[in-house]
């Protein structure tokens, strides 16, 4: 009979999120730290690199502990078949959360606690979509601009002042903001 062994498994969407209360959960399971993998990646990608290596590692009998359904991935039925392939291989999951879910355990209140879990995961990307989207709205609305900056024609807005045009028609002229003309000013006095 093999030994099963306990893996933990820790996710954040972007490199500037902090793992740190996922791995001080893991820590308090009793996970150890050479059997914890982690990703900072976003969770519609389930290409990532610590999952992998997590998924690769795990045998019948062996658990896996997350902090959060949410941190295997966002999309429900990705992460449904992901839980069903690992119940099928006799890997266990220990889900934290408000609502903790062990596997080990098992019978229809674990699978629908799993169903209603992945369900609220999804429904949040879809929201998080949702703001996101009115955002952008808002803000073409007002006449801004989303995502990254245009490149500045730093050329013609030196031009514009040397013509004798003010700042503000200058800023308004190129849609940038008036701290941006007067940088571009200071920089080319200083060159």
């Amino acid at each position: 009979m093999m030994t099963a062994y306990e893996y933990g498994y820790a996710r954040v969407s972007t490199t500037a999120q902090d793992l740190k209360r996922q791995l001080d959960w893991l820590a308090a399971q009793g996970v150890p730290v050479e059997r914890i993998y982690a990703d900072k990646k976003t969770g519609t990608d389930f290409e990532r690199e610590g999952l992998g290596s997590v998924l690769s590692q795990l045998r019948s009998g062996d658990v896996l502990y997350v902090a959060s359904l949410d941190r295997l991935g966002r999309t429900m039925h990705k992460v449904l078949a992901l839980i069903a392939d690992l119940r099928a291989e006799g890997v266990h999951l220990v889900i934290g959360g408000a609502m903790t879910i062990d596997t080990r355990v098992g019978g229809p209140a674990t699978d629908m606690a799993l169903l209603m879990l992945g369900t609220f995961a999804e429904m949040e990307l879809i929201f998080q979509r949702e703001r996101r989207a009115s955002a952008r709205a808002s803000r073409e609305a007002n006449g801004k601009t989303w995502g990254r900056p245009r490149e500045i024609d730093r050329a013609a807005v030196l031009e514009d002042l040397g013509s004798g045009m003010s700042v503000m028609k200058v800023a308004a002229k190129h849609g940038i903001g008036r701290a941006t003309v007067f940088r571009i000013k200071a920089e080319a006095k200083e060159a």
